[in-house]
């Protein structure tokens, strides 16, 4: 019974140094695990910081390019509208130069909004935190340049109209002026031959 006891008590022991092993290899574990989350949180934090400077930057060059955009084409609008003011007056064969005109203008718009549609999209691959409010930018210039086009398109085809007007009421008095010559001409004759 005795040596029982010692070989139970000595197994204790035993168990008792490895538990003790065990649980200052654990508090080791426990205490390098919680440094290596402080420095992975420290790190994360410092990035999240820089990441956040950078799109403020991002943010604000981004605002700046959309109202310069704008500024611009509030520029071109204005412009266009004076010429076409000036081509209406000028009318007839000046139809033609200013559908080149508008030609030209919607072809410069387009690679305006192609440019603009590929620097966003590079700020988006950059900047993924900012692409909806970025979306919602560009579709609020392709509406504003849609109705733009609409409205050119409007006016274009008022354009056409009154000149298609204008040019049947020159053909009916060609017409009209045509015929009182000839019939000017033939009461002329008809007075010669009784002379």
């Amino acid at each position: 019974m005795e040596q029982l006891r010692n070989e139970y008590e000595e197994k204790l022991d035993s168990e008792r140094a490895l538990f003790a092993g065990s649980q200052r290899e654990s508090e080791s574990n426990v205490q390098a695990l919680r440094n290596t989350m402080e420095r992975l949180q420290n790190d994360y934090e410092e990035k999240l910081d820089n990441e956040r400077a950078s799109n403020e930057g991002a943010k604000r060059e981004s605002e700046a390019n959309v109202q310069a955009l704008r500024d611009t084409m509030e520029r071109m609008r204005n412009s266009y509208e004076e010429k076409l003011d000036n081509e209406r007056a000028g009318h007839g064969s000046a139809q033609r130069e200013a559908e080149s005109n508008i030609q030209a203008l919607r072809n410069t718009m387009d690679n305006m909004r192609n440019d603009y549609e590929e620097k966003f999209d590079l700020e988006r691959a950059e900047h993924d935190s900012n692409r909806r409010e970025s979306e919602n930018r560009t579709t609020a210039l392709r509406d504003t340049m849609e109705r733009m086009r609409n409205d050119y398109e409007e006016k274009l085809d008022r354009e056409r109209a009154a000149y298609e007007t204008s040019k049947r009421d020159a053909e009916a008095n060609i017409t009209a002026l045509r015929e009182t010559m000839d019939s000017i001409r033939n009461d002329y004759a008809k007075n010669f031959n009784k002379k």
